[in-house]
């Protein structure tokens, strides 16, 4: 990286005009300013971030950190979430907490996804406790919150797990989610519902899954030794390669050693790596030392890329600017966009000359971007002004600002997601960093399945969904179709919304008239003969239902029943007294009880 910039408007605007002349860039880069999104957190401690968006809902971003806000004489660690609905112009954060039985006092490690296809986000940690385990919580497009969470895996074993959502392998029109973790790679099919059991990686830690255009799952990790290390599946998570080395790191220390940075913290050097959503070319990133100066460590960003799946890797090279003396730069985080533009942040200490063994150290957060698939770079200093590590708002032996940061790209706005103590206590932030030229209309899709060529602010306007990097000539929109709501209302609505809704879709162009189960029966009726038979009969509007079976129960005795002209018919024999007659699937009638000779 050949410059370094403050966060000033004025200033960014000119680095970004001087590498488009130098050749470092074309995009004009705009650095929105620093906006807090834990406030509701007070000056608790807070770390450990993530972020997550994607091209398919580009207004809505998600964010998620360490939060101590329920702390009292003891730490209380829950997930803190932040919310955006409007792209970043507001937020709401709030705690996302497991199931009530799976809740402890130390749920941490949060993790964040979004789905290009559909746009649903998910946020997810750990509950570390006998009877924790790792949950997760959706969110349709469109809905204010987040659904109740599940548990993905119920376990007392878990550490540090990390999401991706993207295709499946075998079908373009659904979606994967996978979970990453020490015990292994789950995977869920529908949704985040429901999750398969782990499939083991080995020994590790930090397993990071990223999910290629064609379905790929990509899964980096660090051995604790000297390995950067990878593993592939072609086939949703089922199976996996050997082990794939990226590189070999330099240097090595434990999860637990902070001894070659400034401060008294733990940094776990821990890997990281990105796909291109258009060609599949896999970038990693890790952090490692170079050399030793005056008796300091000087670590810093390597980067090499993959074009080839995987299989070969370039050699890693340096790819940060630095001070002189050189400081630290750590905990990258990095996504590549619909353009093939790489955004990248991470932490930094050059703005102060000091010794690795000093308690007060002081960092600065940093954004970065490439054009040219990481061979130049152009960075950003994000905080006005260094902050110090020690302001973590904790009371232990050791200092922990958390292990990891995170960045989102949403379009064509990047939303770094990191800890910042500049106001004495530690907060979370993010800024809205638009990449690009002069605003160019895109396609917005509505509700109707029609298409206007709109800017992203006007199609949020008028209340549609605006999609980055195309137009109506060339994106077909999703159309409505039968949405069932509680297996009798029936309306036309596009899959996102009716989901949304908790209905079930019926599919594209499906019609309503009698598409959901209720709504296409007439009637339900059930009388005793004098014989004591017991007679039951469900009546559709048509006979678009011939050959398909019905569940009557005569009290706890369940009878599957043909439609045949319209009609499903139980004749069963031989009651006497009361009893209970129920449809039970489709469940749509209240029980007719029913007297017997």
């Amino acid at each position: 990286m050949r410059r370094s910039t403050s966060m000033m408007s004025r200033s960014v605007r000119l680095a970004a005009a001087v590498a488009a002349l130098s050749g470092w860039a074309s995009a004009q880069v705009d650095i929105g300013p620093q906006v807090r999104i834990d406030v509701a957190g007070g000056t608790f401690a807070a770390n450990e971030t993530t972020m997550a968006a994607s091209d398919g809902n580009p207004l809505e971003i998600v964010g998620a950190w360490n939060d101590w806000r329920r702390s009292g004489g003891n730490e209380v660690i829950n997930m803190g979430v932040a919310l955006t609905l409007n792209g970043g112009v507001s937020w709401t954060d709030f705690l996302v907490r497991p199931p009530q039985a799976n809740q402890s006092g130390v749920e941490g490690d949060p993790m964040t996804a979004a789905d290009p296809r559909t746009g649903y986000l998910w946020v997810g940690a750990i509950s570390f406790a006998g009877n924790g385990g790792i949950y997760v919580a959706r969110k349709a497009p469109g809905a204010p919150n987040f659904e109740a969470s599940v548990m993905a895996r119920t376990t007392g074993g878990a550490d540090k797990c990390w999401m991706a959502a993207g295709r499946a392998h075998d079908n373009p029109n659904a979606t994967r989610v996978y979970i990453a973790y020490n015990e292994g790679v789950i995977t869920s099919t529908d949704m985040g519902q429901t999750w398969g059991a782990p499939r083991s990686l080995g020994s590790g830690i930090g397993f990071l899954p990223r999910v290629g255009p064609n379905g790929e799952l990509y899964v980096a990790y660090w051995d604790f030794g000297n390995g950067v290390l990878m593993r592939r599946s072609l086939d949703g998570g089922n199976t996996f390669t050997n082990a794939i080395r990226i590189a070999t790191r330099l240097d090595t220390w434990g999860t637990q050693d902070g001894s070659r940075f400034p401060g008294n913290m733990r940094v776990p050097p821990m890997n990281y790596i990105a796909v291109d959503p258009n060609d599949g070319t896999l970038y990693c990133i890790y952090f490692d030392t170079t050399n030793r100066q005056n008796n300091n460590y000087n670590v810093d960003l390597y980067f090499c890329r993959s074009t080839d799946r995987g299989d070969t890797w370039t050699t890693p090279r340096v790819i940060n600017g630095d001070g002189n003396p050189p400081g630290d730069q750590f905990w990258p985080w990095f996504e590549v966009d619909a353009e093939g533009r790489l955004h990248l942040t991470f932490f930094d200490s050059r703005h102060t000359n000091q010794n690795d063994n000093v308690t007060n150290g002081m960092f600065d957060n940093y954004y970065a971007i490439s054009e040219d698939r990481g061979d130049s770079w152009i960075e950003f200093r994000l905080t006005p002004n260094s902050w110090n590590c020690n302001n973590d708002g904790l009371n232990r032996g050791q200092q922990f600002i958390g292990d990891y940061n995170g960045l989102a790209v949403a379009g064509d706005v990047v939303y770094p997601c990191y800890l910042s103590s500049q106001n004495g206590d530690p907060d979370i932030f993010t800024n809205l960093i638009t990449v690009g030229g002069e605003p160019e209309p895109g396609a917005c899709c509505f509700g109707d399945g029609s298409c206007a060529d709109l800017l992203r602010e006007d199609c949020a306007a008028q209340g549609g969904t605006w999609r980055f990097g195309t137009n109506c000539g060339a994106f077909s929109c999703p159309q409505p179709g039968a949405c069932c709501l509680n297996d009798e209302d029936c309306e036309s609505l596009i899959e996102s919304q009716c989901l949304s809704s908790g209905g079930t879709f019926l599919g594209e162009g499906a019609d309503c008239r009698h598409a959901c189960p209720c709504d296409a029966i007439k009637k339900f009726r059930a009388r005793c003969k004098d014989n004591g038979e017991i007679v039951a009969k469900v009546v559709y509007r048509d006979n678009s239902h011939d050959g398909e079976f019905v569940t009557i129960s005569v009290d706890s005795q369940n009878f599957n029943v043909i439609v045949l002209n319209g009609k499903a018919k139980l004749f069963a024999c031989c009651f006497a007294g009361g009893h209970t007659v129920q449809l039970v699937e489709p469940g749509c009638f209240d029980p007719i009880n029913v007297g017997c000779p």
